[in-house]
């Protein structure tokens, strides 16, 4: 049975360049952007309502919508006629020939839309007469490359080094932090930037995560927050409170510290703490613990088979947490508390005892994919693999025209990866670089396997940035911009960018959920606007980014979703393995087309 499916089902209805033509398409851009959240005002005012019934006439539009490459009609392409304040919305699906046809429409002007996945989006405006209107469309390949536009800063603070990022459910303000002194609460919507207080004392180069009660849980580091040798190692534990306060938590066990301590999430809500660098000589540990955060108490497990810091890790859908970097990716048994050698990957160099060249995803069928690659020695070698599971073995992904490391990446809810920047580890490649790094972004989708180039982020930005993903659909960055400590720090923007999905047509809307913290195996209710059919609701972990790594719920879980008018249903699976506590964000999608998300937190 897949994830999603709940045991009964109800009824399922179906390069940025420069010059003239880069100022085009960013006016082309902002322009869509800005229709995109005016669509998205217009809904929020009138979600809850019943919907305005379109006036009856006598006109009917009808067309076809074909491939310009070769003629042949497209089946089930989106079609929506709608008025651009959206008190009328119709939408229809092409036959498999290609055609569509509305009737009963009243004259006037409206905007028809025609949106197919893997096709660039089609808009016009038409002047609806009486009788027989004809409108037909020709879809050419998607090759929308989005935007990226900045939308705050940090300053007076410069996130360059130990950073972290941590969405906040509680109140939907990004946190920035890079020693717990000196926080930054920052609003992706509205800009508002507020400075908490600090906690009194520096812990840089701490792993941190969301817990179920909206706190965050910073583990580790060293203080002071200044890397210097990473000699001065501290076991402490800190956690920021929804209110802005600060409070001190049991420290942890391995009593000479974890700076760049590696984090899982189990099932439970409990965390894995893997690693670290000590004090005072700054050599790794193999060694792990257990952090339960309802008692507060920390207890030993079994260690790894290799010494290491920051690796990037997930909980699988069998329970199991895979980690992938050190001499041999590995399996930790919450069950038995014991680790276990799992396959080699196909490319094993992956400059273990050094910084990690890869992130880690676990996709949602359940297979973990591996983003990054290190050259050195490796150029036929593959910038992506796959973990299967149920053989416990890797295979070669594939590559984008510029293979590159250490890149951020973010799982996006059309099923997309976002691949952003990298370290090229070429000065003198074509790409425009920085000591290596490159602006270069691509989105992977990992089924088929296919790469495709988007928009360049604004700044040259390494591995220190951290980046997320927000509810309204954007993916924000800060932070990075201090190349290997050699260039800058130049910049304290917060970029913020829109994807492809954003320029799609009308986005549906989401409200009135039944539960925002249901339990497992539970029913949960939703109003939709305007009167959209969604395809599917997926829900994605809120995540907790520092470096490459993850230390958020590593889910995008695709649900079936029932719908009765304009109030849709889902089931929130059972298996506490595949949805573990915590915090989602829940998009619902109309093929490739996300809603913005409404927060939840799964309950034990």
């Amino acid at each position: 049975m897949a994830p999603g499916t709940p045991p009964h089902t109800p009824e399922v209805h179906p390069s940025e360049g420069d010059g003239i033509l880069n100022l085009w398409l960013k006016h082309c851009f902002v322009r869509h952007l800005v229709l995109s959240l005016l669509s998205s005002a217009v809904l929020a005012s009138t979600v809850g309502a019943r919907p305005t019934a379109c006036p009856q006439g006598n006109a009917t539009v009808a067309g076809i919508v074909t491939r310009v490459s070769d003629g042949s009609g497209v089946f089930q392409a989106r079609v929506t006629l709608f008025t651009p304040n959206l008190t009328v919305f119709l939408e229809t699906r092409t036959a498999a020939d290609g055609t569509y046809d509305f009737s009963g429409i009243a004259r006037g002007i409206y905007r028809l839309g025609v949106a197919a996945r893997g096709f660039d989006y089609v808009e016009l405006n038409s002047a609806v007469s009486s009788g027989p209107n004809a409108f037909n469309f020709g879809l050419v390949p998607e090759n929308h490359v989005g935007f990226w536009q900045v939308i705050g800063n940090t300053l007076p603070e410069l996130f360059d080094a130990t950073d972290i990022a941590i969405l906040r459910p509680t109140d939907g303000f990004v946190m920035f932090c890079h020693d717990t002194v000196d926080p930054v609460l920052f609003h992706p919507v509205t800009g508002q930037k507020i400075f908490p207080i600090g906690s009194g004392s520096e812990q840089g180069c701490m792993n941190a995560s969301l817990l179920v009660d909206g706190s965050i849980l910073m583990c580790g580091g060293q203080s002071p927050s200044n890397p210097g040798s990473f000699t001065n190692a501290i076991p402490w534990v800190k956690r920021f409170k929804p209110g802005n306060t600060w409070q001190q938590q049991s420290n942890m066990l391995l009593s000479v510290g974890r700076w760049y301590p590696g984090l899982a999430r189990l099932n439970d809500g409990r965390f894995l703490i893997m690693g670290g660098g000590t004090s005072p000589n700054a050599q790794r540990t193999d060694t792990c613990e257990l952090y339960d955060p309802a008692t507060q108490n920390w207890s030993w497990t079994s260690t790894m088979n290799s010494p290491l810091e920051f690796p990037p890790c997930g909980l699988l859908y069998g329970g199991k947490v895979l980690r992938t970097w050190g001499t041999r990716p590995q399996l930790y048994d919450p069950a038995t508390g014991t680790w276990a050698d799992t396959g080699q990957f196909v490319y094993s160099n992956r400059q273990y005892p050094g910084h990690s060249d890869h992130s880690l995803s676990v996709l949602s069928d359940g297979r973990g994919l591996i983003v990054g690659l290190i050259r050195a020695g490796q150029n036929v070698a593959q910038m992506t693999e796959f973990y299967s599971p149920a053989t416990g073995t890797w295979s070669a992904g594939t590559s984008p025209s510029l293979k590159r490391m250490q890149c951020e990446v973010v799982y996006l809810p059309d099923g997309h990866v976002l691949v952003q920047g990298g370290d090229t580890a070429d000065t003198s490649g074509p790409e425009p670089n920085i000591l290596g790094i490159v602006r270069r972004c691509d989105l992977f989708e990992p089924e088929p396997q296919t790469w495709r180039r988007v928009a360049n982020t604004l700044q040259y930005r390494e591995y220190h940035a951290v980046t997320l993903l927000v509810p309204d659909g954007r993916v924000i960055t800060t932070g990075g911009t201090q190349i290997k400590f050699q260039y800058g720090p130049v910049s304290a923007d917060i970029d913020a960018y829109s994807p492809p999905y954003l320029f799609r047509g009308v986005r549906p809307s989401l409200s009135n959920l039944s539960d925002n913290s249901p339990s497992r195996g539970q029913w949960i209710t939703f109003d939709v606007a305007p009167a959209t059919r969604l395809t599917r609701v997926v829900l994605m972990g809120v995540q907790s980014t520092t470096h490459w790594v993850e230390g958020g719920i590593p889910r995008r879980l695709e649900l079936r979703v029932g719908q009765n008018g304009q109030t849709a249903s889902v089931y929130v699976p059972t298996d506490p393995n595949i949805v573990p506590l915590g915090w989602y964000m829940l998009f619902g999608m109309v093929d490739d087309i996300p809603s913005p998300a409404l927060f939840l937190r799964v309950d034990p």
